[in-house]
């Protein structure tokens, strides 16, 4: 099976100049800390949970080798948990920039779309879109970026087609994608270009629309959700520190086996629940 090969954070574009390629997420070192923390420190607790107080004597009392083993679990129940839990946040981080590109896209369309019925030119359109895209976004905004790029392109006589194209292919978002194609064609050919920017702002915004609107109907059983995924753990936590019997019932090895069964149905159940909740653009 031949390696998947990672796609790189920046590409160069015709300027020479690195431009965000929004298929490939890094996360910053403060987003890394902040995940490994959180990953690490749940992940142990919940394996104490579940595998901890091994090696107790007759008497049920804590020894030396169970406050070592307690150790033990701690840390590589919170590896494994950190090492799965990465690529989850990362795709989250993903979808959120995604979704503010698209956002700020719209806007972008907007701004061009009233600007092309005031009889303006596409580089005059775009300029006058950045002015209002700097006061509606901050400098370091993607659109922004992107549009400065578009009018540094077109001052050096960069046909501003291809660098639409190069935006939709780096997006990673279908309907920015199919704009830059189709801008391609149409301006090339002289096609009426208000109309396809104001067509294609209609279709976004309402898509944009939908989306929040099927976010709302299931935002409560998201956290429904949520809390199911989280009750299991609290529960089995307080009948350990309730009852000694119980917990003592967690240290012998059809304990151990029942409870990683358990947790596998639990996962295999959170898995299933994410792609059922999973709102495709």
């Amino acid at each position: 099976m031949a390696k998947k090969v990672e796609e790189p954070q920046y590409i160069m574009s015709a300027l020479n100049t690195p431009m965000l390629n929004y298929k490939a997420y890094v996360m910053n070192w403060q987003e890394k800390i902040m995940t490994f923390l959180i990953a690490f420190i749940v992940g142990g607790i919940v394996g104490l949970t579940f595998y901890g107080g091994q090696f107790r004597d007759a008497e049920g009392a804590a020894t030396d080798a169970t406050q070592i083993s307690n150790i033990v679990i701690f840390v590589i129940v919170g590896m494994i948990a950190n090492f799965a839990f990465f690529p989850i946040r990362k795709k989250q981080l993903q979808k959120k920039r995604c979704m503010q590109l698209t956002r700020q896209f719209r806007s972008l369309l907007e701004a061009l779309a009233v600007s092309l019925s005031s009889g303006m030119n596409i580089p005059e359109s775009l300029s006058s879109a950045y002015d209002d895209l700097k006061v509606e976004y901050s400098d370091d905004a993607y659109i922004v970026a992107e549009v400065k790029e578009m009018i540094d392109g077109i001052q050096n006589n960069v046909p501003i087609e291809d660098m639409m194209v190069s935006l939709g292919e780096r997006s990673e978002i279908d309907d920015i994608k199919n704009f830059g194609i189709v801008f391609d064609i149409c301006y090339r050919a002289g096609g009426n270009m208000k109309d396809i920017v104001r067509r294609t702002n209609d279709i976004i915004s309402e898509k944009i629309e939908i989306g929040e609107e099927i976010e709302t109907a299931l935002s409560s059983n998201k956290t429904q959700f949520n809390a199911m995924m989280v009750i299991p753990v609290v529960l089995v936590l307080l009948l350990r520190v309730m009852s000694s019997s119980f917990a003592a019932s967690f240290a012998t090895m059809p304990g151990i086996i029942a409870i990683t069964i358990a947790i596998g149905f639990f996962g295999a159940a959170y898995k299933l629940g994410q792609k059922i909740m999973d709102i495709k653009g």
